[in-house]
């Protein structure tokens, strides 16, 4: 994106060199047609003195070539006039002689008196050209201290918007409250009440967007615990009474709620994570050891399917982060690595620390994700293979947005790869310090 700034000062010390330019060539011409006008004018009044006394003694200090003539006779001539006539017209005229160009004078006062005086065209230029460099050189020095001022009067006019671009940049995503500057332009006036204005209808819109899904899961959650027990109840009574369900629909209607309810309590999460509006508790952990209790936690389940975790790599690592939100974003890549992972299968988790960031990597043995799929998986309610993964596992598709949503929160990076096993997945996390 161009700058404004140097757009401005690049257009006004173009133009004020152009007008500079113009205003020095116009004098050079003026310069040097006075100069000439002042050249020929000495050439007429040498000639006019030498008219009534024709002994010149300064004609050779001052470089001038000079003849007399009396009745056509050359009774006087300096050193560096030549023996025959220098011009043979009256007035001025240009002459070569003496391997020069001159420019030569010719005066005949009266009928017997004939005074020629001439000047080489390159003194005459070197003296104009001194004259005019004399006339023209401060123009040129004063171009830096224009382009200085340039630059200073136009910084000094951007600095509200340099003010305003600051406070935008030092915003953090969930901060939507109303920019404030002092001594505002009013060309500025009008595009900072805007801002703020649509820093309001944010703010209201991502509230109610908060409310609303805070509610609906609420209201959604009660009935679901209802509908659980219920079915539970109801199975039970059948499995007492000798009904017997041979279509599994007992079964299925009981999975179903089950998913649902884990649906709900994602939504809620994701809700309550999104960088937009999470409001973070920073403080100072320890990864390793919020990673040994996600296992603790997950580890019944990977038990129950025979699987092998292990940790590794460093046994306490300290950074700065939301636990909550930490601690969520383990668990939910160990609960996919043990879900999607067959019975048996391995899980590992790696810690290790560069000089600026934590790196985290879960990879296991399982079925994978394709590369095509990488950037898509990360979408809310996006599945692999659609409404079931070619595992045979129900999910919701939400757990590695929230995923997402953690490592931006906490301005990390996160990479999906293959495993280092034979098959599976690798999901590397960098988290700074």
């Amino acid at each position: 994106m161009r700058s404004l700034r140097r757009y401005l000062v690049t257009v006004l010390i173009a133009l004020f060199t152009l007008i500079s330019f113009v205003a020095a060539l116009q004098s050079y011409k003026q310069s040097v047609s006075r100069a000439e006008a002042l050249f020929d004018q000495d050439l007429q009044v040498l000639a006019s003195s030498l008219s009534q006394q024709y002994k010149a003694d300064s004609a050779q200090e001052l470089g001038l070539a000079l003849q007399v003539w009396q009745q056509g006779k050359l009774v006087y001539r300096s050193a560096l006039a030549p023996e025959r006539t220098m011009s043979d017209a009256e007035g001025f005229s240009e002459h070569n002689f003496g391997g020069k160009r001159w420019r030569v004078f010719r005066q005949t006062p009266n009928d017997v008196l004939t005074v020629i005086v001439a000047q080489p065209l390159q003194q005459r230029q070197q003296l104009a050209d001194e004259v005019i460099t004399a006339s023209i050189y401060p123009v040129v020095l004063s171009l830096p201290l224009q382009a200085v001022l340039i630059w200073l009067v136009v910084s000094k006019a951007l600095s509200p918007i340099q003010r305003f671009s600051a406070q935008l940049s030092s915003k953090k995503a969930n901060d939507l409250s109303p920019v404030e500057l002092d001594q505002v332009p009013a060309e500025l006036d009008q595009m900072l009440k805007t801002t703020n204005q649509l820093f309001a209808r944010l703010a209201d819109a991502f509230e109610r967007e908060k409310r609303f899904a805070s509610d609906v899961a609420h209201e959604l959650r009660t009935p679901l615990s209802v509908l659980q027990v219920n079915l539970h109840n109801a199975s039970q009574q059948w499995q007492r009474s000798g009904i017997s369900d041979p279509e599994g629909s007992m079964l299925a209607l009981q999975s179903g709620v089950e998913r649902m309810s884990a649906l709900i309590e994602q939504i809620m999460l994701l809700n309550r994570t999104n960088p937009e509006h999470f409001q973070a508790r920073t403080e100072q952990l320890d990864l390793a050891g919020l990673c040994r209790q996600v296992v603790a936690d997950w580890y019944p389940q990977i038990d129950n399917k025979q699987q092998q975790i292990e940790l590794l790599g460093l046994e306490h690592l300290s950074l700065k982060g939301d636990a909550f939100a930490l601690r969520l974003l383990v668990s939910n890549l160990v609960g996919n690595a043990s879900k999607y992972t067959q019975t048996g299968g391995i899980i590992q988790l790696e810690l290790s620390a560069t000089q600026d960031k934590a790196v985290l990597v879960v990879q296991d043995n399982g079925p994978g994700i394709a590369p095509q799929e990488y950037s898509r998986v990360f979408d809310r309610f996006y599945r692999v293979g659609g409404d079931r993964h070619q595992s045979g596992t129900t999910g919701s598709g939400l757990g590695l947005a929230i995923v997402r949503d953690i490592v931006i929160l906490h301005q990390g990076q996160i990479r999906l790869g293959p495993s280092d096993f034979s098959s599976g997945l690798k999901v590397t996390v960098e988290l700074p310090l």
